[in-house]
C-alpha cells in the first residue's frame, strides 16, 4: 500500500508545476517548427512515493538510427551530386559539335587531301595552314578549359576544407559546452545546445562522409569512414590540409593533428561527401582527360611532322616539322637536395606513337662525376593519382637506366618514346626525385612552326625512272622514304643517304667512303638483280629474289651489303617495290626527284594519317599493332569515357537522392514536430494545468474552512 505524506497544497502545487513546464516544452516544440535541424523534446515525470508528481527530465525523441542513416543517405548524395556536377559540364563541352575535335582534325586532314590534289595550288596550300592554325586553337581552348576546371577545383578545395575545419573546431566546442552543461544539470538535456551541434555534423556529413559515437557524457565523437579520428574525446580534434607535392596544382588531402605536429594522408577516393566527390572526379575524369587530350596533340604534331620530314616541299628542299613540340620541365619534390636541379623532358621525334598519358617518377639512384658527368635513375610510370601503373601481370612498370650523361643539351632516351635532359650532373644528390608530366598541359603548348605554305613537303624526294629499252613488263608500284636525316660526316648513326643540297650520295660520299648510295636496280635475271651507285658500280647482288618488294631491303639482307651502310640506323631510307615481270638488262633509275612540283605521293600519305593506328591504347601493354588507334578513335573514345562517367554519376545522384529524401522521411516522422500532436497535447496540459489551479484552490478553501471552524 502507498505511503502518502504529502499534503493536498503540496500536491496540487507539485502538478502546476510539472503542468508548466509540459506546456513550456509544448510550446517549444511549437516555436521551433521551422527550425532546420531542431529535435523535438518531451518532458516526463515520475510520481512521488510521498504523493505529487516528481522532478522532470527532459530529453529529445531522437531515432539514433534514423539519424545515423540520414547523416550516411546525405554523405552518400553529397558525394555523386558533386560528381555528376562537375562531370556535366566536361561532357557538356566535349560533346559539343562547336567545340569538338573531331570536327577540327577532319577539317584539318580534308584540307590536306584537297591541297595534295593539286600540289601546285598555293590556295590549296594555304587552307591548310589555316586549318593546323584552328585545330591547334581548339586544343588550346580545351586545355585551358581543363586547366580553369583544375583551379577552380583547388579553389573549392581550400573553401571546403577550410569549412570542414571550421565545423570540426565548433562541434569539439559543443561538445565541450553540452558535457558541462548535463554535468550541472542531469534533469534537463541542453536541447538548443546539441541541435546546433547535431546541425553542424549534419553540414560536416555533406563535405566528408563520417561515423559518431555518442558518449554517456553528452558528447559525440566524431571519425571519418576510413577510420581517422576528427573530434576526439577531451575536446581535441584533428584537422584538414590541402597541399600538393610535387605539382602544387595537384592538390593532396591530409589530416593534421595540430598539438602532436603530426600529419595523415588520406586516400582522396574514401572521403567520401562533396569533398571526396571533387576528388573523385579530378582523378577519374578531369586529370584524365588532360593527358589524353596531350597525349593526342602530341602523337598528331609528331605524326605530321615525321611524315612532312618524308617528303620535299614546293622548293624542292626536304621537308621540316610543321608544329614545334614543346619541351617540358619536371617538377622536384619538396625533399630534394636543392630545388634548384632541373630534369626536361620531350617527346622523341618520331616516338609520338610510344607515348603513354601516364606521368614519370625520375629518381636519382647515384651521381657519377666524370667528363661529362652521368647519373643512374629509375623511372616509374604513375597514373595521374599518382598510383603507379601496372602491366598485364599487376606488376607496376618500371625501368632502371646506368651512366646516363648529365649535361646541358643533352638529351637521353628512356622508356615509351620519351628523351630527357639532366642539364647539370654536378647539381643533382642520389635520392633526389622529379615529376616528369609529359601530356598534362602540352595540348595548348604546341605551335605551327612554318610560316610558308611552300614548305609543306606534299612531293617524295625520291624519284624512280625505267629505262626506255625495258623489255619486261615490270612497272613501279610504290616508293618508301623512312629517313631523310642529313649528315654528310656520318657522326650520328641516323643519317640517311639525302645530302641535303638536292641530291643523294654519290661515289666516295656515302658511309664507308667507297661506293655511293644506290641509284639502280639493273635486272641480271627476272629474279636477280644488281644494285648500283650512279656511277654504275655494283653495291651489292640479289639472287633468286622471292618478290619485287622491298629491293633494297632485299639487298641490304645480303653478305655484299657494305658494312659501312649496316652500321647506320636507316641507310639509305628509301625503297621501292615493282610489279610484273622483268628481264635480264632492264634497269631502274633510283634519283632526287628534282622539280618534282606535281608531285603528290607524301601528301597524299599525310592526308590518310587520320585512318592510321598511331596512338597508343594502352600504358598497361607495351606498344604494338594490336595497342594502337587512330586520332580519331582516342578523341572519340575520350568522349565516350567522359559521358559513360557522367551519365553513370548521373543515375547514382537520382538514386542517392531518394535514399536521402526517405532518409529524411523516417528522420522526422520521429524527431520532427507535428503541429497536430503538439496542439492536442497544448489542451491536454492546459486543462491539466486548470485542474492543478482547481485543486489549489480547493485546498485553500478547506484550509480557510478550518480556520473559521477554530474561530
Amino acid at each position: 500500500m502507498a505511503i502518502r505524506t504529502a499534503d493536498l497544497l503540496s500536491i496540487a502545487t507539485s502538478g502546476l508545476n510539472a503542468q508548466n513546464q509540459l506546456l513550456r516544452t509544448t510550446g517549444n516544440n511549437i516555436a521551433n517548427v521551422n527550425t532546420d535541424g531542431y529535435i523535438r523534446e518531451r518532458t516526463s515525470f515520475a510520481a512521488q512515493l510521498t504523493g505529487g508528481v516528481g522532478q522532470g527530465t527532459t530529453t529529445q525523441i531522437l531515432d539514433v538510427f534514423a539519424q545515423n542513416q540520414l547523416r550516411r543517405d546525405t554523405s552518400s548524395f553529397s558525394e555523386y551530386a558533386a560528381y555528376y556536377d562537375r562531370a556535366s559540364q566536361l561532357d557538356d563541352i566535349f560533346a559539343s559539335s562547336a567545340s569538338s575535335l573531331a570536327t577540327s582534325m577532319s577539317q584539318f586532314f580534308e584540307g590536306m587531301q584537297t591541297a595534295a590534289d593539286e600540289p601546285t595550288n598555293m590556295a590549296a596550300r594555304q587552307l591548310v595552314m589555316g586549318q593546323a592554325d584552328s585545330l591547334l586553337g581548339r586544343f588550346t581552348a580545351l586545355s585551358e578549359f581543363l586547366s580553369y576546371k583544375e583551379e577552380e577545383l583547388n579553389l573549392e578545395f581550400n573553401s571546403m576544407t577550410e569549412r570542414a575545419n571550421d565545423l570540426v573546431e565548433n562541434i569539439a566546442n559543443l561538445n565541450q559546452s553540452i558535457r558541462l552543461n548535463q554535468h550541472r544539470n542531469k534533469n534537463d538535456v541542453p536541447g538548443a545546445l546539441i541541435s546546433e551541434r547535431d546541425n553542424a555534423i549534419m553540414e560536416l556529413s555533406k563535405l566528408v562522409d563520417i561515423s559518431t559515437r555518442n558518449q554517456a557524457d553528452g558528447s559525440t565523437l566524431i571519425n571519418l569512414k576510413s577510420g581517422q579520428s576528427l573530434v576526439m574525446e577531451g575536446g581535441t580534434f584533428n584537422v584538414f590540409e590541402v597541399n600538393g607535392n610535387p605539382d602544387i596544382r595537384h592538390k593532396d588531402l591530409t589530416l593534421m593533428n595540430a598539438s602532436r605536429g603530426v600529419s595523415i594522408s588520406l586516400a582522396e577516393n574514401s572521403v567520401g561527401g562533396r569533398i571526396g566527390g571533387l576528388f573523385n572526379f579530378r582523378d577519374d575524369i578531369l586529370a584524365d582527360a588532360q593527358r589524353q587530350m596531350g597525349q593526342l596533340s602530341l602523337a598528331l604534331a609528331d605524326a605530321v611532322n615525321q611524315q612532312n620530314r618524308m617528303g620535299m616541299d614546293y622548293d624542292g628542299q626536304l621537308g621540316v616539322d610543321v608544329f614545334n613540340l614543346p619541351e617540358v620541365q619536371a617538377l622536384n619534390y619538396s625533399d630534394n637536395a636543392s630545388l634548384m636541379s632541373v630534369v626536361s623532358g620531350r617527346v622523341a621525334p618520331g616516338q609520338a606513337s610510344l607515348l603513354t598519358k601516364s606521368d614519370y617518377e625520375i629518381t636519382i639512384d647515384a651521381v657519377n662525376p666524370g667528363v661529362p658527368n652521368t647519373v643512374d635513375i629509375t623511372v616509374n610510370m604513375l597514373n595521374a593519382d599518382g598510383a603507379p601503373v601496372l602491366d598485364l601481370n599487376g606488376n607496376p612498370q618500371t625501368q632502371s637506366y646506368l651512366g646516363l650523361e648529365a649535361s646541358n643539351g643533352t638529351w637521353v632516351p628512356i622508356m615509351d618514346g620519351l628523351e630527357v635532359e639532366f642539364a647539370d650532373g654536378a647539381t643533382y644528390t642520389a635520392g633526389d626525385q622529379f615529376l616528369l608530366q609529359p601530356t598534362k598541359y602540352t595540348a595548348g603548348q604546341i605551335d605551327v612552326a612554318i610560316v610558308r605554305p611552300e614548305d609543306l613537303a606534299f612531293a617524295s624526294p625520291i624519284r624512280v625512272e625505267s629505262d626506255i629499252n625495258n623489255l619486261g613488263d615490270s612497272t613501279l608500284v610504290r616508293t618508301s622514304v623512312t629517313n631523310t636525316n642529313v649528315d654528310n660526316t656520318f657522326a650520328n648513326t641516323n643519317a640517311s643517304a639525302f645530302d641535303g643540297a638536292g641530291g643523294v650520295h654519290g661515289p666516295g660520299t656515302a658511309p664507308g667512303g667507297v661506293v655511293g648510295a644506290p641509284a639502280e636496280i639493273f635486272f641480271t635475271a627476272a629474279d636477280s638483280y644488281e644494285i648500283r651507285d650512279s656511277a654504275g658500280t655494283v653495291i651489292t647482288t640479289v639472287s633468286g629474289a622471292a618478290s619485287l618488294e622491298n629491293l633494297l631491303a632485299q639487298g641490304a639482307a645480303t653478305p655484299g651489303w657494305p658494312a659501312a651502310f649496316s652500321a647506320m640506323d636507316d641507310y639509305p631510307g628509301f625503297d621501292l617495290t615493282l610489279q610484273g615481270v622483268p628481264k635480264a638488262g632492264d634497269s631502274f633509275t633510283i634519283a632526287y626527284n628534282t622539280d618534282g612540283f606535281d608531285d603528290n605521293r607524301n601528301g597524299l600519305i599525310m592526308a590518310d594519317l587520320q585512318n592510321l593506328d598511331t596512338m597508343r591504347r594502352s600504358a598497361n601493354a607495351s606498344g604494338g599493332a594490336t595497342n594502337l588507334l587512330t586520332f580519331h578513335e582516342a578523341y572519340s573514345s575520350l568522349v565516350g569515357t567522359v559521358g559513360e562517367k557522367t551519365a553513370s554519376a548521373d543515375v547514382n545522384a537520382s538514386a542517392a537522392k531518394a535514399l536521402q529524401e526517405q532518409s529524411q522521411s523516417w528522420f522526422e516522422s520521429v524527431s520532427g514536430v507535428s503541429l497536430d500532436e503538439e496542439a492536442a497535447n497544448l489542451i491536454r496540459f492546459q486543462q491539466a494545468y486548470a485542474a492543478s489551479a482547481r485543486l489549489i484552490s480547493t485546498a485553500q478553501s478547506l484550509f480557510d474552512t478550518i480556520l473559521s471552524v477554530v474561530r
